[in-house]
């Protein structure tokens, strides 16, 4: 007997059949948004303005360490942004610290494979020697080695002859290039860095040169060396070259920079470590010995790796705002962060974001279309930027949707709407 009344078997498969579409539609428009694109709350109501993306610190700093070297400064080498200081503008002998100025001018103006002889003037010098012999032949970048790596001041005397014609001319462009750099408190009067009236820097003046020298992949190599062997004149004999730098001798986390120390300069030292993509120059002036130098050099770099913590800022796929695109419709396209970023901040202070579109957004929109970057910032540095691309994609709309958008209680004035509406009904 036929049942009244109610759906036949046929009708009651087709619902859930169409059920059954309509949830598998679904599973597939969610796994296809990224899934923080589903968050309800962006970071951002109004990307013209700066967010606060990490609000300040207000816990416990790690205590600085004592420095009883008369003038320091410890800075992130890529915002300057200092993290110590003390006495950092006072004019004090920098001693062969002042190689780094040399070897910048020598790496700007000579070749590497450059072959230069030893001049009668450096030959016989005192101090921090290699005892080159004149009429010796090098290569510029075994002269680099040489000054850079055992502090050598013959193979410096070489190397400014061989750039300038002279040691006199050598320095005038020393002066000249510190000047240009807008060093107040430096002045050289050789290139190797004996005592000599006249001739100082400061900590804040050596780590801006230190930066400068820094960005040569060359001198990053060299400094970082700890030993090398070089040939004496004609090959009879090769010389093991180790590096001044008990420091980094004792540290394998660092990588330079530059020793020095004479009686009336103290010991000094420009160091350099590296981690999680954040580099520290550190300088110590005047401390009373070896062992002094390398332990503050070291107690500062460690401060400051400590101070600047690893921390993340934002994970991948997080919505950062909702924009309006070019659509006649009016619709928006949500900017979600294409990676997640972490960084080591520079102390405590807050940490802001700034939306940075590439350009004007318009339909169609794919999922994933790189839109534009969200920067991060932390007091004046820069601290790095994430990609932002859209969170799910926009059609281009057809006229049908751009007449259901127009056929609105305004649209009954219209005649054309009206004829639409009543052919779709």
């Amino acid at each position: 007997m036929r049942t009244t009344g109610g759906p036949s078997r046929a009708c009651v498969a087709l619902l859930v059949s169409v059920a059954m579409l309509a949830v598998a539609l679904a599973a597939v428009i969610v796994l296809a948004t990224p899934s923080a694109a589903l968050a309800s709350q962006p970071l951002f109501s109004d990307i013209s303005q700066s967010a606060v993306i990490r609000a300040a610190d207000t816990g416990e700093t790690p205590t600085a360490p004592k420095i009883t070297a008369k003038g320091a400064i410890l800075i992130d080498m890529a915002t300057g942004t200092v993290l110590y200081s003390r006495n950092a503008d006072m004019q004090l002998e920098m001693a062969s610290t002042t190689k780094m100025m040399t070897a910048i001018l020598v790496l700007e103006s000579l070749s590497l494979d450059q072959k230069v002889k030893v001049p009668a003037a450096a030959a016989g010098m005192t101090g921090s020697v290699l005892g080159l012999k004149q009429g010796e032949t090098f290569t510029v970048e075994q002269l680099l080695y040489m000054m850079l790596v055992p502090s050598a001041n013959d193979a410096a005397c070489t190397l400014a002859i061989a750039q300038a014609g002279s040691v006199q001319a050598f320095v005038a462009e020393m002066n000249d290039r510190a000047a240009k750099m807008g060093l107040k408190n430096t002045h050289f009067e050789n290139a190797w860095g004996i005592h000599a009236d006249g001739h100082y820097s400061s900590a804040r003046d050596l780590s801006a040169i230190a930066t400068v020298a820094m960005q040569n992949a060359t001198f990053r190599k060299i400094v970082s060396t700890k030993e090398f062997t070089v040939p004496l004149a004609g090959g009879i004999k090769n010389r093991l070259i180790k590096t001044s730098n008990e420091l980094m001798r004792d540290n394998d986390w660092v990588d330079g920079i530059k020793t020095g120390s004479t009686p009336y300069a103290g010991y000094c030292l420009v160091s350099t470590a590296s981690k999680d993509g954040l580099r520290l120059i550190c300088v110590v002036l005047d401390a009373k010995d070896e062992n002094t130098r390398e332990a503050e050099s070291k107690s500062l770099l460690e401060y400051g790796f400590a101070r600047c913590q690893m921390e993340s800022l934002v994970d991948g796929g997080a919505v950062v705002a909702e924009v309006p695109l070019v659509d006649p419709l009016g619709r928006e396209v949500q900017l979600v962060t294409k990676s997640p970023f972490s960084c080591r901040l520079l102390g405590q202070d807050q940490v802001t974001g700034t939306v940075k579109l590439s350009g004007t957004a318009a339909v169609p929109v794919e999922a994933g279309q790189l839109l534009g970057e969200l920067d991060f910032h932390q007091g004046g540095a820069e601290l790095g930027s994430v990609p932002l691309v859209a969170g799910q994609a926009v059609t281009a709309p057809t006229i049908r949707m751009i007449m259901d958008s127009w056929n609105g209680p305004w649209a009954s004035a219209f005649p054309l709407t009206q004829l639409l509406a009543s052919n779709k009904n």
